[in-house]
C-alpha cells in the first residue's frame, strides 16, 4: 500500500509540475507553487525531484513523445520523410511563437543539462529513423555526434521571438538552410522543401497542434 501511495504522490507531484509550466513558463513557476497545487511540504518534493530541472526532464519525455506521435502520423500519409522532419521543427517554432510560455518551456528544455542531454538523444534516434534513408553512411553514433550541433540551431531558433525586421518566415528559412546544410542537403533539395513547408498552412497545423497538445499532457 505504502509503495502504491509513493507513487500516487510521485505522479501527483509531475501532474503539478506539468500544470504550473503550462500555465506559468519554467522560470515562473517555483517549488513553492507546485507544493500548494499538490499538498505536500518541500522535503516532500524534493525527496521525489531534487531540482525543478529533474521535472522538466519529466515534462520533456512527454512532450517528445507526443513529437514522435505527430511524426509517425505524418509518415503515415506517405509525405516525404524529409518534409516530415522540417514540419515537426517548424511546428514546434510557430508553437513557441503564439505563447510566451510555451516558448519559455521549449527554449528551458534545450537550455537545462540534464533535459539537452536527453533531447541530444532522442533528436539523434529520432533523425536517424527519419533522414538515415537519405544518408546511407551514417550511423547512430554520428547522427548523435552532430545532434550537439542541431540542438543548439534550435536552441537558438528558440531565444527570441520575431519582430517586424525578423519575421517568423525568416526564422524558418533561416533555421532550416543550417539544419540542411549539416545532413548535407544539396541547394536544390534545400530549396525545394523548404518552398513546401513555406507553402504549407503550418500556422493551422500549430492551432490544431497546441490543442492536441493540450488534451495529450492532460489525460
Amino acid at each position: 500500500m505504502a509503495h502504491r501511495e509513493n507513487n500516487t504522490t510521485q505522479q501527483a507531484i509531475i501532474d503539478a509540475a506539468i500544470k504550473q509550466f503550462l500555465v506559468n513558463g519554467f522560470h515562473n513557476t517555483s517549488a513553492k507553487k507546485i507544493c500548494e497545487e499538490v499538498g505536500i511540504s518541500p522535503g516532500n518534493l524534493t525527496f521525489w525531484f531534487p531540482s525543478k530541472a529533474d521535472l522538466l526532464l519529466e515534462f520533456t519525455k512527454k512532450i517528445m513523445s507526443y513529437h514522435t506521435k505527430f511524426i509517425e502520423y505524418n509518415k503515415s500519409k506517405n509525405e516525404e520523410n524529409l518534409y516530415t522532419y522540417c514540419l515537426e521543427i517548424i511546428v514546434q517554432i510557430t508553437l513557441c511563437e503564439e505563447k510566451e510560455n510555451i516558448r519559455d518551456i521549449y527554449y528551458s528544455m534545450y537550455s537545462e543539462p540534464l533535459t539537452m542531454s536527453f533531447l541530444k538523444d532522442w533528436t539523434a534516434e529520432k533523425n536517424f529513423d527519419i533522414l538515415g534513408a537519405y544518408l546511407p553512411d551514417w550511423d547512430l553514433k554520428r547522427f548523435r555526434r552532430v545532434a550537439n550541433v542541431t540542438c543548439c540551431i534550435e536552441r537558438s531558433a528558440l531565444a527570441e521571438p520575431c519582430t517586424e525586421d525578423y519575421t517568423l518566415e525568416d526564422k524558418i528559412r533561416l533555421t532550416l538552410t543550417c539544419l540542411l546544410k549539416i545532413y548535407d542537403f544539396e541547394k536544390e533539395k534545400r530549396e525545394k522543401v523548404i518552398t513546401k513547408i513555406l507553402e504549407t498552412d503550418y500556422k493551422k497545423i500549430k492551432t490544431e497542434m497546441l490543442k492536441q497538445l493540450d488534451e495529450f499532457l492532460n489525460e
